[in-house]
């Protein structure tokens, strides 16, 4: 019994960490939107590799209010993205080669497979928690600035 009662325990601890480290947070960095006065300051996970980019924020139940995540391509693209198994509701903000927002989308509804297409060639995504976009006065036109977005790179 004594020894049932120990691998019940331990297949338990097992399951536990397994679900907690499915997807853990990445290494954060500032991402600014706007400049002067108006610019918002958020810490963001990067993701530049396919395997990251592959799974972003999916199977995470919490984001704090002041981060997010940023996807960086090597080159500009038309890209498309889903909230398959991700429970937490997002802003979307396409961002173009010139490191302007070319278009958001805003409450991306958890869990959807419906394709959210870029509205033309992307450099980089970012996800942030659902209205932020409105609560920030996130727009259209606003430079973003991160380390590792330099203009010209690509």
């Amino acid at each position: 019994m004594k020894f049932f009662s120990c691998l019940c325990f331990i297949v338990l601890i097992c399951a536990c960490s397994q679900k907690q480290n499915a997807n853990p947070q990445r290494e954060l960095s500032d991402l600014t939107i706007g400049q002067g006065k108006n610019a918002q300051t958020f810490l963001v996970e990067t993701s530049t590799s396919d395997e990251d980019m592959a799974k972003g924020l999916m199977f995470r139940k919490h984001l704090d209010a002041d981060k997010g995540m940023i996807f960086i391509f090597k080159t500009p693209r038309k890209t498309a993205f889903w909230m398959k198994n991700t429970y937490i509701p997002l802003d979307m903000i396409f961002v173009d080669n010139s490191l302007k927002i070319s278009g958001i989308v805003e409450n991306v509804s958890p869990l959807s497979e419906k394709l959210i297409y870029s509205p033309n060639q992307t450099i980089a995504v970012i996800e942030l928690n659902a209205g932020t976009v409105k609560k920030a006065n996130i727009h259209k036109g606003m430079r973003i600035t991160h380390p590792n977005l330099l203009l010209g790179q690509n």
